[in-house]
């Protein structure tokens, strides 16, 4: 009798987790409802408080659809890295029924955030990739297009190329019209939220909020509901990587990465075995590129008012560096006590 009660129970339990999947929800700032102005997105900027009001709204339509689509457990994580010590979420206003994802060391919500124990993915506020008329069109940052085998990735197609290693679909997204057309050319079944319209890369029409909370809400109940007819994206290898900038000089430092191959001005390509090597691979190459914006800062310096003071004082801590006693001088850091995904 008890072999035969443990049985019952374990089936019961399995039942449960079968029909109530488990979700990991990604979200980023670019694609949410209200914001058709980049200040929004940045913590340095004024504006960003409202831009975290539109980006909790947003979520929090998402949850709902989900769980009234049948989700179980839902964790949340922060893929945007808007520069905050803290996510860019409100917390304390995010719906209680999801759970946000914090850990006690640095993390890569992209290749690090995916495991077995998810059912599916939602991707919240998404934007276009590099290179197209999307509002703030980019793919993980302002200088790089990204294409793996022919094909051109935005930040959800790595998300989803990352999350079928174990089996994880991407079921829902929301973002702008651009957004929409590149998703459904890759994703034909994941149900799509198009909340603004894109009038260019820095300018959009956004929806009002009731309805786009709607379509949020209705897209991820959806997608819940039809959710064993989505698949996950696979892509097999070997995986090309041809990695585009903005500019030769951007090109010219990423090339300093070793065994790469150069196609016109501003490609560089290579192969890897293993996606998720080759991705992390990629992103060195972005570091080098994005030292070009050393450029912008120095032509910014030199047209401020107080340029000469800021030159000198730039002059003074060079030296007080040189001559600091220490062998290795560092700026002093304050402790991060938690980490959040993109930061």
């Amino acid at each position: 009798m008890k072999y035969w009660l443990t049985i019952l129970v374990s089936f019961v339990f399995l039942s449960s987790a079968v029909a109530q999947p488990r979700v990991l929800l990604y979200y980023d700032m670019e694609g949410l409802s209200g914001v058709r102005d980049w200040r929004l997105t940045s913590a340095a900027e004024s504006q960003y408080p409202q831009g975290r009001m539109f980006l909790t709204a947003d979520v929090n339509s998402a949850i709902r659809g989900l769980k009234d689509g049948g989700a179980g457990e839902i964790v949340v994580t922060d893929a945007h890295g808007s520069g905050s010590p803290e996510p860019d979420i409100l917390l304390e206003e995010m719906d209680k029924r999801a759970t946000f994802e914090f850990r006690d060391t640095a993390f890569a919500p992209y290749t690090d955030m995916p495991s077995s124990k998810y059912q599916a993915i939602v991707c919240i506020g998404m934007h276009a990739r590099a290179f197209t008329p999307g509002f703030l069109a980019h793919t993980y940052t302002v200088e790089p297009a990204f294409n793996v085998n022919g094909l051109d990735f935005t930040e959800t197609t790595i998300i989803a190329v990352s999350a079928a290693r174990f089996g994880i679909p991407v079921i829902m997204v929301s973002g702008d019209d651009v957004l929409e057309k590149q998703v459904r050319e890759q994703f034909p079944n994941t149900e799509f939220a198009v909340v603004k319209t894109a009038r260019a890369r820095g300018d959009a029409d956004t929806l009002t909020q009731p309805e786009a909370q709607r379509r949020i809400y209705e897209a991820a109940r959806s997608a819940m509901r039809k959710l064993s007819s989505i698949k996950p994206f696979h892509l097999d290898g070997p995986f090309e990587f041809a990695m585009s900038f903005q500019n030769r000089a951007q090109t010219d430092r990423a090339a300093n990465y070793p065994g790469l191959q150069r196609r016109g001005d501003t490609t560089l390509v290579f192969s890897d075995t293993d996606f998720i090597e080759g991705y992390k691979r990629s992103l060195a190459l972005v570091r080098l590129a994005t030292t070009e914006r050393t450029s912008l800062l120095f032509r910014a310096v030199r047209e401020h008012p107080a340029a000469a003071e800021i030159m000198r004082r730039f002059n003074e801590l060079v030296h007080e560096r040189w001559f600091s006693t220490d062998e290795f001088w560092t700026p002093p850091t304050p402790p991060r006590k938690r980490y959040h995904g993109a930061q």
